[in-house]
C-alpha cells in the first residue's frame, strides 16, 4: 500500500510531463539487436516493458538509439542512466515475469534534443492514464 501511494505521490509531482508512445516508436541499446516498444517518453528519459531473460536490458550499454518504423536511423549514441528496474503488478501473462525499465537520458547534444522534439510530436499522445496502465509487449 505505502508502495502504490508513493508511486501515486510521484506521478502528480513530476518534473517533465510523459506521453505515451504510440506503436512504431523503439529503444535499441549498443550491446543488443532486440528493439523494445516505448511505453512513454518525454525530454529526459523514457521507460518501456520487456521479458526477463535473466539479462538486464541496457546493462553494460553506454549508449541508447530511438527509432522509428519511417526512419531506422532515428537518434543516436543518447547517453543513459538506468532510473527503474521493477516487475510489473498484474498480468495478463501468468508464465512471463514483465519488467518495466525507466531511463534519465543523460546530456543531449542540441540536435538530438531537435530530432526528440519532432518525435514526440508525431510518435506520441497526451497520456490520461497511470503509468501502470500503458500497453503491454506482446
Amino acid at each position: 500500500m505505502r508502495e502504490m501511494l508513493m508511486r501515486l505521490i510521484q506521478f502528480k509531482f513530476r518534473k517533465r510531463r510523459r506521453l505515451r508512445a504510440r506503436t512504431g516508436l523503439f529503444v535499441t541499446f549498443d550491446n543488443t539487436l532486440s528493439r523494445n516498444q516505448i511505453g512513454d517518453i518525454h525530454m529526459g528519459g523514457l521507460s518501456y516493458y520487456y521479458e526477463d531473460h535473466g539479462f538486464t536490458m541496457g546493462m553494460r550499454a553506454h549508449a541508447l538509439r530511438i527509432v522509428t518504423t519511417d526512419d531506422p536511423t532515428g537518434i543516436n549514441h543518447i547517453p543513459f542512466k538506468i532510473v527503474s528496474d521493477r516487475e510489473t503488478g498484474s498480468l495478463p501473462f501468468k508464465k512471463r515475469r514483465i519488467i518495466r525499465q525507466g531511463i534519465q537520458f543523460n546530456g543531449l547534444t542540441l540536435v538530438q534534443k531537435h530530432k526528440l522534439r519532432d518525435i514526440l510530436h508525431h510518435y506520441t499522445h497526451e497520456s490520461t492514464e497511470p503509468e501502470g496502465k500503458a500497453s503491454l509487449p506482446a
